[in-house]
């Protein structure tokens, strides 16, 4: 009778962790852990009620043992049963005709993304919320002529850094897009550098291409090992400064002139512009993922064989090419706070220039004078609306905390 109870008990047990599962597939993160816990908490701690008490009883050695292996094979199953409903967890595949409602669904689930697609037809934009894993188990096994799907770069979300570089051909027949793309990359590599330290190199780079005879169309996504910028709106002021430093150096350095092309047809010379599309830095912004083509259009956006791109499958290809896919874990979060419609007023000096405050210089370049080796300011920001001047320091990399110098240590000074 006892061992008919035992197991009627725990036949409760599996049905409450049955209920619990389904229920923590509509309920956040935190409930389902704490939903599972309960149950297992109960399942793990009854089997060592079980056992004491048939050390209490007049049970025999063998009645007691059969109790146990029930028990371990009852708690088997529930684990299967456990690691099935993460399983469901991760196939989520839901569509929203609205993206504002593909966000609220997404604030409630964990680990999924929002995607966009194109209808083939009328090209009606729609919005798709999944995991990263079980977007490309579909996608991959999509008819090519439908792929017209877009990540979506969600406001606040941390991301690589990335470009969207495009131009006309015809009206810009004497551009090299080869020669463009190297020299950009130059300067970021040299630009980020400069601001944050990093070292960068081509096998961070994913480059993706879906140029045709008329235009010349590229993305390159930066991943930067362990390091990603706050959002997609640090990212765009990042490049903001960029800009800002390509028009203010163009006059010194032929390279940057380069840069520039006619956006179209009715523009002149004097209105030329950098050939990178900065709209892409708005929020919830949707970028087209590689395999896909736009609507109505037939040039699929494809790896072009080079960097990091060289020897990967096509599913590490896919994930490496996902803007905000980024480690849980990252340990460097970068910071640009300029907003892209300040560029203007942003300067850049030489390596040992001089703003236009020589005794506020003199001043930063005392303070960021450490372990006697003299700090020099290699370049600075002024920001005139709101009084405020930064500097970035050069020379000297001494770290206070462990009393010498380091590679990755640098110096950035905010007066006021």
């Amino acid at each position: 009778m006892d061992n008919d109870v035992d197991m009627l008990l725990f036949f409760l047990a599996l049905s409450l962790s049955h209920f619990l599962s389904l229920l923590s597939l509509f309920l956040s993160q935190r409930s389902f852990f704490l939903s599972h816990f309960l149950s297992l908490l109960f399942l793990f701690l009854y089997p060592v009620y079980l056992c004491k008490r048939n050390m209490d009883t007049s049970y025999n050695g063998s009645e007691s043992m059969k109790s146990v292996d029930r028990v371990l094979r009852l708690l088997h199953e529930i684990r299967d049963d456990i690691s099935e409903q993460n399983a469901v967890r991760n196939e989520v595949w839901v569509t929203f005709p609205r993206q504002e409602q593909a966000i609220s669904y997404q604030k409630e689930h964990s680990n999924v993304f929002i995607f966009s697609y194109q209808d083939h037809v009328n090209g009606q934009r729609r919005f798709v919320v999944s995991s990263y894993k079980e977007f490309w188990r579909r996608y991959k096994n999509m008819n090519p002529k439908y792929r017209h799907h877009y990540e979506v770069i969600q406001e606040g979300l941390p991301c690589h850094l990335y470009f969207d570089l495009e131009f006309n051909k015809i009206e810009n027949s004497n551009s090299n897009g080869e020669e463009m793309v190297d020299i950009l990359l130059s300067l970021v590599f040299d630009s980020i550098n400069e601001k944050y330290s990093i070292e960068g190199d081509k096998e961070c780079v994913v480059e993706l291409d879906s140029s045709t005879e008329e235009k010349f169309s590229r993305h390159k996504i930066i991943c930067f090992p362990n390091t990603a910028f706050k959002n997609n709106r640090h990212a765009g002021a990042f490049v903001g400064e960029i800009c800002s430093r390509i028009q203010n150096e163009r006059g010194r350095d032929g390279r940057f002139e380069k840069l520039f092309i006619l956006k179209d047809r009715n523009s002149s010379h004097v209105n030329k512009e950098v050939f990178m599309d900065r709209a892409v830095y708005s929020r919830n912004r949707c970028f087209r993922l590689p395999l896909s083509s736009k609507a109505r259009k037939t040039s699929i956006l494809v790896p072009t064989g080079c960097f990091k791109c060289r020897f990967m499958s096509e599913v590490d290809m896919f994930m490496a090419s996902l803007i905000c896919k980024v480690d849980v874990d990252v340990q460097n979060i970068l910071i640009c706070e300029m907003d892209i419609g300040c560029s203007n007023t942003l300067q850049f000096a030489t390596q040992t220039g001089r703003s236009t405050f020589p005794r506020l210089d003199m001043f930063v370049e005392s303070v960021g004078s450490l372990g006697n080796i003299s700090g020099k300011i290699h370049s600075w920001y002024w920001f005139s609306e709101y009084g405020i001047m930064v500097y970035n320091m050069s020379k000297n990399r001494y770290c206070e905390r462990i009393g010498r110098q380091h590679k990755s240590n640098h110096g950035t000074f905010y007066p006021t």
